[in-house]
Parts: structure tokens; C-alpha cells; sequence
């Protein structure tokens, strides 16, 4: 059976006007989308600065950095970043070989008073057992003086030579005396002064404790400890412990803003597509620049004011040492809208 089509029929559609119109709808909903979105983008890029105020920050905590007034290497290290720790757990032992110089100073310093202290103790133990065999020769000669001076036949170079011996007596005794009483009093002297060495020395050993590190507040390790064979200058930080407890935010404030950021001021707190409510708790009087800013040739990096933002309670904060976005709507109602869109769109991190 033949079939005759008669293209001329009106209620036959014509296959190439379908896909005509077809592809014409699809460019021109591609077009429309294209043209709006552009427009969408400059709306947001140019109309954001006039509803909140932005910008980066970091979630911190109060922080404990551990180090030690030493040359060290690191000969173990317990704990890895992240890891918990309590107050007084060991997190890694070290030797020092400038500790061990200053040790060696304490005793060769020991080691000198104890000689002196000696040679002291010999001084004085001589001149007490030869003090009473003077006293007496000094007796003697006082006796002698006292027979000439009564008696009229010794000559003049003789009485000259007994008040010689008199004299000679009696500066004897009288050093003999002094050297056996300065020896005593610099013998105590330098006691104290040994006891006060010995007591510096023992407090330097208790506190390098054979070079173990204890952890002196609990809470969490940061990113960066020092690793094992690794040698630090003295006052290098071998680990910075973090507070869980004590969790903030420290937002950069962009110095070009329509309205100052003041203490209570109620802002957002975005971390990746969760939005989490906060108050400005400190205006700190000091500016940074915010590290994670990248260097440029066409812009310099500049220091910013930094704020100090805490979570409203009952948030969760994110990770210690994430980059967050901050945003301080400028009205009541721009506010009131974006935690309306939060709550709608399930963005609030609980």
C-alpha cells in the first residue's frame, strides 16, 4: 500500500521548522541565562560592600608555647599534631650540650672555693697551733724587758735587742690572731657562697629534668612541633599547646568599611557553607597582616585591625587554625534576612 504525503497539508508540521524553533528556544534561554548571571555577579561584587562588612580571620585559642633557654636537639619526641595531652605528660626528651656547659661552670666554680676553702683551713690551723707558742715567747720578752728595766748592767745595744724581740713578739701574735680570724670569717664566707652555687646548680638540673619536656597545661598540640634530630636555638619553640576550652576568632577588619566594628557587635562567622552566629568581644589597639594573604606585585599587603570574635554558646567551632570569612551586616534588616536564609537553608553549624 503506497502512501501519499502531501507536504502542502497545514496539519503536518515541518520537521525543520521544529528544530528550527526548538534550537532558537534553547540559545536564547542559554543567552538569557548568561546575561542575567553576569548581571547577578556585578550586582553581588559591587552591592556587597554596601551590606556587610567582610573579611578573613583565623579560629584560635589561648596558647602555650614551650621552649627552653638552651641550644637542644631534639632526641625524642611522644606526641604529633593534634594529639591531646594533660598537664604534666611527656611529650619529648632533648639534650642540651650548652646545659651541660653551664653545669660545668657550677663546678669548676665549686671546684675553686673548695680549694680555697682548703688553703683557708690550713692558714688557720697553722697560725691556732703556733698562736699559743708565740703568746708565750711574747711572755717571755715582756719578762726579759721588765728584768733590764729594773736592773742597771745590761748595756744598750743589749736592751735595744730585748725590746727588738719584744716588738717582733707581739706582731706575731697579733697576725697570728687576725689570720686566724679572717680565715674563720672567710671560711663562712664562702660557704654561703658554695651553698648558693650548689642550690643554683641543683635548680638548673631539677629544671631541665635530664631533658625531658612535660606539658605544663593540657589541651592540644599545634601543627608545628619540633621533630626528632632536629637542633633549636635557644628560645625556639619545641611545641605550642592549644586551649580547646578557650576557642575565638581573630578577624582581620578590611580597613576600607563604611561603619566601624564595636565591641558587641553581633556578625557571622562563615566556615565553608555553614554559617555560625557570633559577637565581637575585643577590638584589639594592634594591626597585622593577615598571613594568609599572598604577596602581589600590583598590591601591596597591608596590616589590618584585628577583632576578637566569640561563638554564640552552644556553637560548635570549627578546627583550631581554620580560615574563616567574617561578615558584619551594616542594617538590622540585612541581618535579619541572612539568618532567616540560614535557618531556611539548613546552614547553621550546631
Amino acid at each position: 500500500m503506497n502512501l501519499v504525503i502531501n507536504r502542502l497539508d497545514p496539519n503536518l508540521p515541518d520537521p525543520v521548522e521544529s528544530r528550527r524553533r526548538a534550537a532558537g528556544r534553547l540559545v536564547r534561554m542559554v543567552y538569557a541565562m548568561i546575561v542575567f548571571g553576569v548581571l547577578a555577579f556585578f550586582v553581588v561584587y559591587f552591592g556587597r560592600p554596601l551590606v556587610y562588612l567582610g573579611g578573613p580571620g583565623t579560629v584560635s585559642s589561648s596558647r602555650y608555647t614551650i621552649s627552653l633557654p638552651y641550644v637542644v636537639q631534639v632526641n625524642r619526641m611522644s606526641v604529633q599534631p593534634g594529639s591531646t595531652v594533660k598537664a604534666g605528660d611527656e611529650i619529648g626528651q632533648v639534650w642540651s650540650p650548652q646545659q651541660d656547659s653551664v653545669i660545668a661552670t657550677y663546678m669548676r666554680a665549686l671546684a675553686d672555693i673548695a680549694g680555697r676553702m682548703a688553703e683557708l683551713r690550713i692558714k688557720a690551723r697553722v697560725a691556732q697551733q703556733s698562736l699559743e707558742a708565740t703568746r708565750s715567747y711574747l711572755q717571755v720578752s715582756e719578762e726579759a724587758v721588765d728584768r733590764i728595766g729594773a736592773s742597771n748592767v745590761a748595756s744598750t745595744s743589749f736592751q735595744m735587742e730585748v725590746f727588738r724581740e719584744r716588738a717582733l713578739a707581739r706582731k706575731t701574735v697579733v697576725s697570728q690572731e687576725a689570720e686566724v680570724a679572717e680565715s674563720e670569717a672567710q671560711l663562712a664566707t664562702l660557704d654561703d657562697f658554695s651553698k648558693q652555687i650548689r642550690g643554683h646548680m641543683d635548680e638548673v638540673e631539677r629544671r631541665f629534668a635530664d631533658g625531658r619536656i612535660f606539658a605544663p597545661v593540657a589541651g592540644i598540640i599545634s601543627t608545628k612541633p619540633a621533630h626528632t634530630g632536629e637542633s633549636l636555638a635557644a628560645g625556639v619553640s619545641i611545641a605550642e599547646i592549644l586551649d580547646p576550652t578557650d576557642v575565638f576568632v581573630d578577624w582581620h577588619i578590611p580597613n576600607e568599611r563604611l561603619v566601624d566594628p564595636k565591641v558587641g557587635s553581633e556578625v557571622f562567622v562563615v566556615f565553608g557553607n555553614w554559617r555560625m552566629p557570633g559577637t565581637i568581644s575585643e577590638i584589639l589597639p594592634i594591626s597585622d597582616v593577615y598571613g594568609g594573604t599572598q604577596p602581589s606585585f600590583a598590591r601591596e599587603r597591608v596590616a589590618t585591625q584585628i577583632a576578637r570574635i566569640r561563638l554564640s554558646p552552644g556553637t560548635e567551632s570549627p578546627a583550631l587554625n581554620s580560615t574563616v570569612y567574617v561578615h558584619m551586616h551594616y542594617t538590622g534588616l540585612s541581618s535579619w534576612v541572612g539568618a532567616i536564609l540560614v535557618r531556611i537553608l539548613g546552614l547553621g553549624w550546631d
